[in-house]
């Protein structure tokens, strides 16, 4: 039962570096309306860095998810948390896990609601980017050939080279 305890642990550390991933979103956010281009690249790499620390959790995670459920004598390649839960005799355990599981799925439904609405923020920036920078780019007369060459338009920042 070695393995449950750790595998606890794991989902325990799990769920605290989900956590922290969730406040940088929210402060991803407050970076984004400010426009602090500086600040938001800096974010940005602190995120990664608790990405990979979420990924080798996972990985941990699966491990000793498999170790478990074969000490239980079941064998898979893999398994998901609600097949570990169903598996558990212990109904601490079970709570526990349920309880983890729980968490995990509000924060991380959290994070997705928070990233989606910083990707619109992007999207909305990046349209005023290209809307201001149309007002100032000049049309120059496109090059091209045919006899429809001589009317067309096109703006020198969208000019194929």
């Amino acid at each position: 039962m070695e393995a449950l305890k750790i595998l606890i642990q794991t989902m325990d550390k799990m769920v605290d570096a989900h956590k922290q991933l969730l406040e940088m979103a929210k402060g991803k956010q407050t970076i984004l309306v400010d426009g602090n281009i500086q600040e938001l690249q800096s974010h940005v790499y602190r995120e990664g860095l608790c990405v990979e620390k979420i990924q080798k959790l996972e990985q941990v995670r699966k491990h000793y998810v498999q170790v478990y459920m074969e000490q239980k004598g079941i064998h898979s390649d893999s398994f998901t948390l609600g097949e570990l839960i169903e598996v558990q005799t212990d109904e601490s355990s079970r709570i526990t896990l349920t309880k983890i599981a729980k968490q995990l799925r509000k924060i991380i439904q959290e994070i997705s609601d928070l990233n989606e609405s910083n990707q619109k923020l992007i999207q909305a920036s990046l349209s005023y980017i290209q809307y201001s920078v149309g007002m100032f780019a000049k049309k120059e007369p496109a090059i091209g050939y045919g006899p429809n060459a001589k009317n067309r338009y096109s703006n020198m920042l969208d000019a194929k080279i």
